[in-house]
């Protein structure tokens, strides 16, 4: 396997909903998972980060000679593949009819520090899109962690799938400068300790090595 570490700091809050908010007294509570000890851990699923890195996948694909059916729905991108299955159904994999079993692997990611002081809760107020105004009596709360806050995850790529690797650093970087959540920003750094290489040829080299830094530097 093609293995590394992302680490992911948000640059805005930051909530990923999960769990049972009644529990934590919000509507939209962080998501939540209990480890072997029974600890009640926030972390970030795995399938959140792989989901915001296939959209940001199709955005930027093309523009790197890459290919995206640009689809969706199972059944739109089982047509769209009818001349073969494109760079980023590929890389990410589709359900059925027809589906594409995803050579890539994101494990959940947890916080790296301890977050008993970077949790907030902020009240909302809901708005009438139709009328533009805010709806009476209609207040929410929501659980978010505070700027800065960093959280960890392994990646694994099946070697039969390495040509697309540069799609897959594409993605990490284009995830820099798009939304994540709830309309969150966030940062991103590849921890790898050099061993992606060996993996890429020289015109990926650039990329690789700012991937490897934070770009939000004295943001948060």
């Amino acid at each position: 396997m093609i293995a590394f570490d992302l680490e992911i700091r948000n640059v805005t809050l930051l909530t990923i909903g999960g769990g049972t908010p009644e529990l934590f007294g919000t509507d939209i509570a962080f998501a939540r998972v209990v480890d072997a000890e029974g600890r009640v851990k926030i972390y970030i699923p795995g399938s959140s980060v792989k989901g915001a890195l296939r959209s940001a996948a199709s955005r930027i694909a093309e523009h790197y000679g890459f290919r995206s059916c640009g689809e969706v729905r199972p059944e739109r991108i089982a047509r769209a593949h009818s001349g073969g299955v494109c760079d980023v159904c590929e890389l990410f994999g589709y359900p059925n009819p027809g589906g594409v079993r995803s050579p890539l692997v994101v494990s959940n990611f947890e916080p790296v520090d301890d977050l008993s002081n970077r949790l907030v809760r902020v009240t909302h107020v809901s708005i009438d899109a139709r009328r533009s105004i805010a709806r009476r009596w209609a207040l929410y709360v929501i659980e978010y962690v505070v700027p800065g806050t960093t959280f960890r995850g392994s990646l694994y790529l099946d070697p039969s799938a390495r040509r697309l690797l540069p799609l897959l650093l594409l993605a990490i970087a284009e995830l820099r400068t798009g939304r994540f959540g709830r309309r969150s920003l966030v940062d991103v750094r590849l921890v790898d300790g050099g061993e992606l290489d060996k993996y890429v040829d020289s015109s990926w080299k650039g990329l690789l090595t700012s991937l490897r830094g934070w770009l939000w530097v004295g943001v948060t």
